[in-house]
């Protein structure tokens, strides 16, 4: 019968630390795949927006600062929260008009001559730029809500309102 005792608590001594060995193993798992589905840190983006006469419809946004951003990296959704569409501007380019593959949503809400970037260099958002766009169909009274999206890290990195005088 003395023998017998001193095995069992062998075997137990092994079972429990076999178990442990699992639960780290299984703990240390999770944490290393937790660790790797982070992401960067959106980045920030202090703007402000001019307001929106209804009789040249031009939307201004002028970059006070925060991050460097190339303006390729961005999408901007414009939306008439006055019961008006919804379009998003995306694969934007440095300089010159809109095309079609540029717009999704409402495109007829967005003037397609419209430049994207008013001033600056053209390729990145810096402190200064404007963006900028002509909406050829608002209405006085019209709020436009408009946002900036930096698609890398799924995020709003700016909105704000503006009521169309």
């Amino acid at each position: 019968m003395r023998g017998q005792r001193g095995v069992s608590s062998v075997v137990a001594t092994v079972l429990l630390i076999a178990v442990v060995l699992v639960v780290a193993v299984a703990a240390g798992n999770f944490a290393l795949s937790f660790a790797d589905s982070t992401q960067e840190p959106a980045p920030q983006v202090h703007a402000s927006m001019a307001p929106v006469e209804a009789s040249d419809g031009y939307l201004n946004i002028t970059k006070n600062g925060g991050d460097e951003l190339r303006v390729s990296e961005l999408e901007i959704q414009i939306r008439n929260a006055s019961g008006g569409g919804t379009v998003r501007l995306v694969d934007l380019p440095a300089s010159g008009g809109l095309g079609g593959s540029n717009l999704e949503g409402d495109g007829g809400m967005v003037d397609n001559g419209s430049g994207v970037i008013v001033g600056g260099s053209g390729v990145e958002w810096t402190a200064g730029d404007e963006i900028g766009v002509r909406l050829p169909n608002v209405k006085s009274g019209d709020r436009i809500v408009v946002r900036i999206i930096h698609p890398e890290t799924d995020s709003i990195v700016w909105e704000d309102m503006v009521t169309v005088s």
